[in-house]
């Protein structure tokens, strides 16, 4: 390991993920900078807004091997990469780099990895402009593998303020409910209201819904208690949905499905500044980038490079987030 990263981690406390783990941290104006990356799974450039932000450096100890959720908090607008087992350098910001996320919801930063070897790996959050300082947490949350009969499980804005849940399996046997669950900080879950659902036990593609009719204001935490019949209880990952007092954004995606463009058509106010992401079914993000949007101006994305599959489009404009399923043929 480098002598400079070795002198970092003096004085930086080693967290070992083993369950679902909050760092606090806070950024002042006496912590180092870098030119941080920009977004990308890896990043493989380097920002032009931000070449001198302040950063918090967390090792942290990954002693299994899977997937993680891992997120951030704060009021200020973050950004957050991951490094391998290698090392982080600010003075080689892109070396090691495994992810990195400006925005998942609003201001909050974060994806799902899969660790395929276990060891020390390092979280590095900063701000996304250079001058910004502030108190932050990191969530770092080992993801139960789906079971293999659940296929997907989405939630996604709908008309009226209300959250729309959606999950299709198949091959189903021996199960007995599905019950939706939500928590307002993606620590603790309470069961929803009517959101207890029968399973049909089909062979074939089934798919199921329930509506949260009250959402509360702001995050929205959702994921999926399945018990079995023998009383085997798993649960889904975890998705989130930010409900905002700026109500539901109109997006159509068209055609659907598609092989080589998405076209993109919102009502959208003149020259709004808005972000799209390509989600893949195991909810990690591939493709992302900063859009200019105006009202019925159709914006066209290239998805000529993506496998084919199953993958969700979100967009926030105007601080309205929506996700949309399409099929990449």
């Amino acid at each position: 390991m480098k002598k400079s990263l070795l002198t970092i981690l003096l004085g930086i406390y080693l967290i070992p993920v083993f369950s679902q783990t909050i760092y606090n941290g806070n950024l002042t104006n006496t912590d180092p900078t870098f030119n941080r990356p920009n977004e990308g799974k890896p990043p493989t450039t380097l920002s032009l807004v931000g070449t001198a932000v302040y950063y918090d450096l967390v090792p942290i100890l990954i002693s299994s091997t899977g997937l993680m959720d891992i997120s951030t908090n704060s009021s200020w607008d973050n950004f957050l990469i991951l490094y391998s087992t290698g090392g982080f350098s600010p003075a080689s910001p892109l070396t090691n780099a495994l992810v990195a996320n400006d925005d998942l919801v609003s201001s909050s930063a974060g994806f799902t990895y899969n660790f395929t070897s276990t060891g020390i790996y390092y979280l590095v959050i900063c701000s996304f402009k250079n001058g910004v300082t502030g108190t932050h947490s990191i969530t770092i949350t080992p993801t139960t593998i789906l079971p293999i009969k659940l296929k997907s499980f989405t939630a996604i804005k709908s008309a009226g303020n209300m959250i729309s849940l959606n999950w299709s399996s198949e091959n189903e046997s021996n199960l007995n409910t599905y019950q939706v669950q939500r928590s307002v900080d993606g620590n603790l879950f309470s069961d929803l209201v009517n959101g207890r659902v029968i399973a049909k036990n089909s062979a074939t593609l089934t798919g199921y819904n329930v509506t949260d009719n009250t959402p509360v204001s702001g995050l929205n935490y959702y994921r999926l208690k399945i018990t079995e019949k023998t009383g085997e209880v798993s649960y889904s990952s975890v998705v989130l949905v930010k409900n905002s007092k700026f109500g539901t954004r109109s997006v159509k995606l068209y055609p659907n499905p598609s092989a080589e463009y998405l076209q993109i058509e919102t009502d959208a106010i003149q020259n709004s500044t808005g972000y799209i992401s390509i989600i893949n079914a195991g909810g990690s993000v591939i493709q992302s980038g900063q859009y200019k949007f105006n009202s019925n101006v159709i914006t066209t994305i290239d998805i000529k490079q993506l496998p084919t599959g199953k993958y969700f489009l979100k967009t926030i404009i105007d601080k309205v987030e929506t996700s949309t399923l399409f099929i990449k043929n």
